[in-house]
Order: C-alpha cells, then structure tokens, then sequence
C-alpha cells in the first residue's frame, strides 16, 4: 500500500514571512489573496530581514513542490470583481487579491540539500492553495547579484534601495542597449553614469558618443577627446555613392534621376584618374579611396561638353554649381577642405576609435556645428565606418566598439519618407548585423514611438525612465524582449534618476535608483532656472554683440 503524500516540509513549516495563498494561475502569474497588514509590515530576525512586498513592482515568492517562484507584484485590488465598486460599500480588510508576475525560480538541489541560484523562468509552475512569502534580504541579493569581472553597480534596487543593482557587461554590450525616457528625467546623467562606471573597469574601451548638443564634453573632461568641425577630418572621398548623391543631389529635384546618373559616371571616373588608386584590384563608385573634387568637377564639364541642346545641360549646371558651392563654404570645411585629400584614412580612424586610446577611451564627436543639411550623412559615414572597420578587423586583432547615438530619433526615425537615409541605413546595419563584429549599438531618445521599429527591437537590454506618453508607452511595451506589464506599469510615476531595466543586461528584470554623479561628471543638459535667472538685471548690449560674434564665427 502506497504510503500518503507528504508535502515538502518548506511548504508545511511555520513562515514568518508568510503574506497570502495562490488562487488563481496562468502561463504569465498568478492572484493571489493577501492579509495587506502583512504585506506592508516589514518583519525582522536575527538571521535575515524580510522585505516590504506590499508596493507595486515588489518582489516575493511562492513555495512550490521543488522550490521557490520568485514573482513581482502587478496590481493590487480590493476586489476581485475589476469592476468600479459602489459607493459607501465596506470592504474586506483583512484581505487583497494581488497580480503577481513571474520573475524566476530556485529549485532544490540533485540531493534536497540546498537551493540552486536564482534562475529566468519557471521550473515549476503553482497551484491553487500555495503559499506566497516575503523574501528575505539575502534572497534579493542572490536574485540580482553576480560574480565575475563583466559586472557594473550603477545604483540600488527598489523598494528598499539596499542591494545593489548590478548591470553584466558583456550581455549589456553584446546585444545592445537602449536608454529611454520623457526630457528631464535624467537620461544624460544615466548614460555618462553607464559610461563612467564601463571605462572606470574597463579603461582600455573604444567608445565613440555622437553628441547632437554637445553636452558630453564636460562630463568626460580627461578621459575622452571632443571631435568638433573645428577639429574633425571627415574627407569627403569616404562617401558611398548613396552618400555622394544625399549631399550633392538631395532628396527632392524634378532631375534627380539624370543628376544621379551623371554624378555615377563622374564620380567612377575621378575615383580612378588619381594614379595611387589604379593600383587597386577594383574601384568603384563606393571604393574609400582619394580623388580630387576638381577632377570631380573636370569630369562633369567634359560629360557636358558633349551635348549640343541647352535644355540637356541645366542637370549638370547644378550638379556643378552644387559642388563648387560646398567646397568654398567655411561650414563644411572638415569634409571638403584641400587639406582632406591625403590617403590618411588609418590616421582618421586611429584617432576617431581610440587605437591607442592614451587613457581617452572616448570619442566624442559634437555634431551642434555641423550644418543641418548634411548631418544625417556625417552619422551615416561614422557608423558606417565604424562597422566597416569591425567587419574587415575580424580576425586581425579585432576590438569591440560601443557607439553610443544620443537623441537616437532624429537619425534612425520610424516615420515614412526618410526610411534611406545614410545615418538610419548605418544604424540599423550596426543594429542588426554589429553584433557579430564585435560593434555595440546604445540607442538613447526621448520619443521612442518616434523610433525605427526595427533597431530599437535589437536591443536585447531597455533602461526605461520616466515616461508619461501613452505612445511611447505602449512602443517600449513592444519591443521589450521579454513580458514585465508589471514594470511598465510604473513608467509614469518613477521618480527623476530611477530606471526600469529588463533583458539580457540584468539578472531578472530591476527598478533601480541610479547612484548620483559627481557634478564634474554630468553632462550640461541642465535646464535654466528661471526663477534665479529672471531676478537679475539682464547684462547690457555687449552681452548681445558677444553673443552675435560668436554665432558669427560659429556658422561662418
């Protein structure tokens, strides 16, 4: 005769922390019905101290027959009707019902000895009737520790802001990552905090910031070198074709066709006039090789030449007069300047990636100078060069680099009509192939609705700030690698410094306080005080002359 089932004796003894019963469970969670004075009454002993389980986001666990769920709470209830209750009703206070989703599991050990680590997913799923606990402060710690060198401590965990919050680098990196929140929650301050605390371990890193606003250059005063279109060499002969005709063409010509047409033979044509490039097996159009843009312009005349009807010529008078227009101005100096037609690509390349980095493992390229009409070509051809560089090093010494794409939404957008542009083509080519060549993609914006789909969904890892847009909402919700409703539902009410991280970056999914910065290390993102700005007599006229002459000497 079989003898009776007796259950595990971690399910029948007497727990201190004990909160509630299951009643309720699906692939996802389950409901449970809690006792709220327990949930929200820290209890401690001399071995561990319990932790408050009574917030949303909170963590707590569910004894099951090989172990433990460990599940995070998602809503809580008076009810378990969901719908609105009528007025003057008196409700049960000895009893919630709480959403828990599931978060990971720990089971027992071959023997029954001991626990394992804290592991994703669910070994074995509950059943009505089991009994939810509070977890214990070192349960937290096993659940978002790690050992090993690829660690980074950027803050501490919710609610109790004791255990720390650990980021694994090497997840973090090689699958990407995104930062994103509304304006003013402190995403600048998070990425110079990631940055700081990646090149304090790791000082020997090749980073590269693309910096719209330039406010990074404060933050990493020491430990990187500011690229600026005072300093920056970008040669214009490192342009693809598609890069040629996006500057000299544009997007919207009634003759763009037969523009795009003579600009390819031309362009052929100076590519293998220069004598250094007839060495070369095979140049073409798109071959990052020196020419001359005078032997550019020579070429377009002498195609013209050849035609007898003046209507014909007009596409080749504004290719022309396109180009002789961007040599002499001042403003695009960094990429058309007589200077640049040197073969000193390894020399640009050196410097822009850190090969040595000479304790600056940083680059920062300031794009607030660089015309408007031709940014999105200048982040087309640094990312570009950047994977070019990964795909054709492989095997050669290879280093892994991280790029990092500040306001990420205005170069890689979601919206229809800019979907080939050089800097979304180079992002999302980084997104979706970088990671086999060892280049790492940081994606950070405050409109993530306003992001191409397609990129941000590589991301294996999202740091998600304060949100309060319904859309952007719902599109992080998307995209995200794995289910955390939980989480996302406390997007709008985190405070400034605060982060949701979920994905390959983190043990399990964490509410965080990220540590504060040093003010020498912030970025300059701070918004103006009005209220001490506005109490002061404004300067004098000088003030202004000021101003206008350093516009002057900055557009000139």
């Amino acid at each position: 005769m079989n003898e009776p089932w007796t259950p595990p004796a971690h399910l029948t003894a007497p727990e201190q922390g004990l909160i509630g019963t299951v009643i309720q469970v699906t692939g996802s969670g389950v409901v449970a019905v809690c006792d709220p004075e327990l949930m929200n009454r820290p209890l401690i002993d001399a071995e561990a101290a319990f932790m408050p389980s009574g917030q949303i986001g909170s963590i707590v666990k569910i004894g099951v027959q090989h172990g433990y769920i460990f599940a995070t709470v998602r809503e809580v209830r008076a009810s378990e009707n969901y719908e609105a209750t009528t007025a003057g009703s008196i409700f049960d206070s000895h009893r919630v019902y709480v959403d828990l989703d599931f978060m990971g599991h720990q089971v027992f050990t071959e023997d029954g000895s001991r626990l394992s680590s804290f592991r994703r997913g669910v070994a074995d799923f509950p059943i009505p009737g089991q009994k939810v606990l509070m977890v214990t402060k070192p349960e937290m710690e096993e659940i978002f520790s790690a050992e090993g060198a690829d660690l980074l401590k950027i803050g501490t965990v919710y609610p109790h802001y004791k255990t720390s919050a650990i980021l694994l680098t090497d997840h973090l990196l090689g699958k990407h990552f995104a930062v994103l929140g509304s304006t003013g929650t402190g995403k600048s301050c998070a990425v110079s905090l990631l940055l700081h605390r990646l090149v304090e371990q790791l000082p020997n890193g090749h980073v590269l910031v693309l910096d719209p606003h330039g406010e990074y250059g404060r933050a990493f005063a020491g430990i990187s070198e500011t690229f600026t279109t005072e300093n920056l060499e970008l040669p214009y002969w490192l342009m693809t074709f598609d890069e040629h005709v996006e500057v000299f063409v544009g997007r919207r010509n009634s003759d763009r066709d037969l523009e795009i047409d003579i600009l390819k033979r031309c362009l052929l044509q100076a590519r293998t006039k220069d004598t250094r490039n007839r060495s070369l097996a095979r140049v073409t159009v798109d071959t990052p090789v020196p020419y001359k843009i005078s032997d550019l312009v020579q070429s377009i005349d002498n195609e013209m030449g050849r035609l007898d009807k003046p209507e014909k010529v007009i596409p080749y008078l504004r290719l022309k007069t396109k180009i002789e227009e961007l040599r002499k101005d001042q403003r695009y100096g960094f990429m058309f300047s007589g200077l640049l037609l040197n073969d000193n690509l390894a020399e640009i390349l050196s410097r822009l990636l850190r090969f040595p980095g000479n304790d600056r493992p940083i680059s920062i390229i300031d794009l607030s100078g660089v015309p408007s009409d031709i940014v999105d070509v200048v982040v087309g051809v640094l990312c570009r060069v950047v994977f070019d560089f990964a795909l054709w090093s492989r095997g050669r010494n290879a280093r892994p680099i991280l790029l990092v794409c500040e306001e990420a939404h205005r170069y890689v957008s979601a919206k229809d009509g800019i979907g080939n542009s050089a800097a979304r083509l180079g992002i999302e080519r980084i997104a979706k192939e970088g990671r086999k060549y060892g280049v790492s993609l940081g994606l950070i914006s405050q409109r993530p609705a306003e992001l191409s789909e397609s990129a941000l969904s590589q991301c294996g890892t999202i740091i998600a700030m304060r949100m309060n847009n319904e859309r952007d909402q719902a599109f992080v919700e998307h995209v995200l690698p794995e289910g955390a409703k939980g989480f996302l539902a406390a997007l709008p009410s985190l405070q400034n410094r605060e982060v949701l991280i979920v994905g390959e970056g983190v043990k399990a999914p964490v509410r965080a306080l990220l540590d504060e910065l040093p003010e020498d290390q912030r970025p300059s993102s701070e918004s103006p005080r009005f209220s001490d700005h506005w109490q002061q007599a404004a300067a004098g006229t000088a003030h202004v002359a000021d101003v206008v002459t350093a516009w002057r000497m900055r557009s000139g």
